[in-house]
């Protein structure tokens, strides 16, 4: 049905403005602990709910922003997203409302690099600690003094090679590891809890201290526990890494068996 745009309403000529009133107790500080600036990829569509899902008890404030990705996870795709990380963290709050920056991919973060990540985010909101998932996940697992681990990713063998090497390098032994083979973002989302747990039951080995289940673009919380529980040691995933490690940084030094032994050691904070 065509219908006419309305008219713009006549000026009231006899408007003078309306009465002022004033502030007497402004917000001052955060108003949300933790209150994170979560750089998503554009095809992102589990990553708030996840880490929110980690830390249930805290009054956390999720800001986003969108970088661009063209939901091919190989090198390239990968790499390209280095060209739209400045912008996006351009739209963020500014610095005094953040508690940390974070970006959200981890197989991103091994392709750029964590110390290029933080260049471009810093650029655009300086003086907030960034993180992002693959630095987290090595902080989570040295906490928890684990260096041997089974890992299970959604990846392409491409990109498997580069979280085999990025870990490697930095102390963390490979035991065994499964994959689902995929190259969408949008089809990683839709694997289910459930293959979680069958693939981290699948995967664990007796000299593996620790299960890590890369990929911030999965839904890992209904089940994380439920896996600690069926082989009696820590699981590791992205987002609860970083919901720990942006926890942890802002002072709020929490518990909760649903979210994982994790939880039950601190993050040292360097800064």
């Amino acid at each position: 049905m065509n219908t006419k745009p309305t008219a713009a309403p006549e000026s009231n000529e006899n408007f003078t403005g309306w009465p002022v009133v004033k502030a007497s107790s402004p917000v001052t500080g955060k108003v949300h602990r933790p209150a994170i600036g979560l750089l998503e990829l554009s095809t992102e569509v589990w990553m708030q709910a996840e880490i929110r899902a980690f830390m249930p008890d805290c009054d956390d404030g999720i800001y986003t922003s969108r970088v661009q990705f063209d939901d091919d996870a190989d090198v390239k795709g990968l790499g390209a997203m280095e060209d739209y990380i400045g912008a996006a963290a351009n739209l963020l709050p500014d610095p005094e409302w953040l508690d940390a920056i974070v970006f959200g991919c981890t197989s991103g973060s091994m392709v750029i690099g964590p110390e290029r990540l933080e260049s471009l985010i810093s650029a655009a909101r300086p003086g907030v600690p960034v993180f992002n998932p693959i630095s987290a996940v090595v902080a989570a697992l040295t906490a928890l003094d684990c260096r041997k681990i089974a890992v299970v990713t959604p990846y392409v063998q491409e990109t498997n090679r580069v979280v085999d090497t990025f870990l490697r390098r930095r102390g963390i032994e490979i035991v065994n590891a499964v994959t689902f083979d995929m190259l969408s973002g949008y089809a990683m989302a839709r694997l289910s809890p459930r293959d979680f747990h069958t693939a981290a039951l699948h995967v664990n080995t007796d000299d593996a201290d620790a299960v890590f289940i890369s990929c911030t673009g999965l839904q890992v919380s209904p089940v994380l526990a439920d896996i600690e529980h069926a082989i009696g040691k820590p699981v590791v995933s992205s987002n609860q890494a970083l919901a720990w490690q942006c926890c942890e940084t802002a002072g709020i030094h929490r518990t909760d068996g649903r979210s994982g032994s994790l939880f039950n050691r601190r993050f040292h904070v360097n800064r």
